[in-house]
């Protein structure tokens, strides 16, 4: 098994960004990623499938695309699909989460390639 933090294509650093999937994470999480890549490391950017959905919607469907070796990812976060006010219900978010997300970094860059 190779390490999340491994060196690819022209030997750059990869780094795996996985915010916590809560108000207030995301966009932070997402700047600081954006510098890394600008510093030469290739991003893999792990997000919750609902909290991918949204970021596509608030910033339209082509907004994730076109940035050489910065990849977006989504992993099952255990809410239903069409469940819209799930996550202001914080108890049952942290629930779900606690059961679908993975433990580790390494585990979400498992599943998300």
């Amino acid at each position: 098994m190779s390490s999340i933090f491994h060196i690819s294509g022209a030997n750059k650093p990869h780094a795996v960004c996985l915010p916590y999937p809560a108000q207030g994470h995301i966009t932070p999480m997402l700047k600081l990623a954006k510098l890394l890549h600008q510093r030469g490391f290739h991003i893999t950017f792990v997000n919750t499938e609902y909290n991918h959905k949204r970021l596509l919607k608030s910033r339209g469907p082509k907004s994730l695309e076109g940035l050489p070796g910065f990849r977006f990812a989504a992993i099952p976060d255990g809410l239903p699909p069409t469940d819209t006010d799930s996550a202001q219900d914080i108890p049952s978010l942290l629930r779900l989460h606690q059961k679908a997300l993975p433990r580790t970094p390494s585990e979400a860059y498992c599943r998300a390639e």
